[in-house]
């Protein structure tokens, strides 16, 4: 299966300037903001995991708006 990988859009304004992406692989998506997976989604099993970091006020909006894409 190919890999996409694509910039994540917020819907409070223009874009996260390249600093937020999905990575989608094998029917998992995960969330790369900076240079850290701080999120992942398994499409199929509608299963939503983070760990229990504490992150910036940018991370946490990159994976609201994760979380909104993908309607969890």
């Amino acid at each position: 299966m190919e890999t996409q990988i694509f910039e994540l859009t917020p819907q409070s304004r223009k874009s996260f300037g390249g600093k937020a992406k999905v990575i989608v692989e094998n029917g998992v998506a995960k969330l790369l903001s900076y240079s850290t997976i701080v999120a992942e989604y398994k499409i199929g099993e509608k299963e939503y995991k983070q760990d229990e970091t504490k992150y910036s006020q940018t991370t946490n909006s990159h994976i609201k708006a994760f979380k909104n894409f993908y309607g969890i």
